[in-house]
């Protein structure tokens, strides 16, 4: 048996590897192993008084078993709300096994037009056989939303930047928040349908609004403020230097040539820098106004 092929059935029937951690009391934090195909997104879980709120879904149905054995592990009260943040499938891959708990899955209505936009573009082979049972929301919001777990509310509400279809959800008497991929720490962000500009208000309203909350990421460990500050400047500093390069006349390939080494010094061992090339990409696409985005939901 060949290497590869070993190791790719090794990948494939090993346990999904995330760690749940109670950030604040009855809030659970479930990171994924960023080499971990199954789980990839950031997940967790918030136990009111009468019921359970799971957010994000991990990558597979796999991972998504494995985390309702650990909210079984910790509460017997129902699971009536899965939010998906956005549309991505590392974060929406295994809610189906939500709604077979009895969850009701929630999401921005965007999330509901795009969600197979995606996959139909994008997957191939065996991972469109993977998602093709994929659960679309069953609730939608536009603005925003609150769930009721008893005692306990949640906040849901949406925010430009990362994709067009994010959620943020806060715990407001645990003062925790779940950011999605609007907010992630020491990771490279995913741009293909970012809009940056949107992204840094968004991340200045959330520094505001929650200076002293605890930030459960779409990818990376839970932080505090300071870390969605880095993420910011993150953002803000490549805007500034491709925005510097396109001035000098450089395009494509010169542009890269140009920024990733000022972005090499700082966040060159962010998890993803590999991918960088490609944040340089979409922002010279967004700045010259030629970057493409999912079309507007039909009202």
């Amino acid at each position: 048996m060949g290497t590869l092929l070993l190791a790719a059935i090794l990948a494939a029937s090993a346990p999904p590897r995330f760690s749940v951690s109670e950030v604040r009391p009855g809030v659970f934090a479930a990171i994924a192993d960023p080499s971990d195909e199954s789980s990839l997104g950031n997940a967790g879980f918030i136990v009111g008084t009468e019921a359970v709120l799971v957010v994000d879904a991990f990558a597979t149905p796999a991972a998504a078993e494995r985390l309702l054995s650990e909210i079984r592990s910790k509460t017997t009260l129902p699971i009536r709300f899965a939010v998906i943040t956005h549309f991505h499938r590392d974060h929406m891959g295994g809610n189906a096994a939500f709604a077979r708990a009895g969850a009701a899955v929630l999401a921005h209505e965007n999330v509901r037009v795009w969600a197979h936009r995606e996959w139909d573009e994008r997957l191939t082979g065996e991972q469109r056989t993977r998602y093709a049972s994929l659960r679309l929301p069953d609730v939608t919001y536009r603005d925003r939303i609150s769930v009721w777990l008893g005692g306990r509310t949640v906040e849901v509400f949406h925010r430009p930047g990362h994709t067009g279809s994010d959620s943020i959800v806060s715990v407001p008497d645990a003062r925790v928040v779940f950011g999605g991929d609007l907010v992630l720490k020491g990771c490279i962000p995913g741009l293909t349908f970012a809009r940056t500009e949107a992204w840094l208000t968004t991340l200045d309203v959330l520094l505001k609004t929650y200076p002293d909350w605890t930030f459960v990421p779409g990818h990376g460990q839970p932080g505090k403020a300071l870390d969605v500050r880095l993420f910011r400047d993150y953002l803000n500093g490549l805007r500034l230097a491709v925005s510097r390069a396109m001035r000098e006349g450089k395009s494509g390939a010169a542009v890269v040539e140009a920024v990733k080494p000022r972005l090499a010094s700082r966040y060159g061992r962010w998890t993803g820098f590999e991918s960088v090339d490609g944040n340089i990409a979409d922002v010279e696409a967004e700045l010259k106004g030629t970057k493409a985005y999912p079309p507007a939901p039909p009202d």
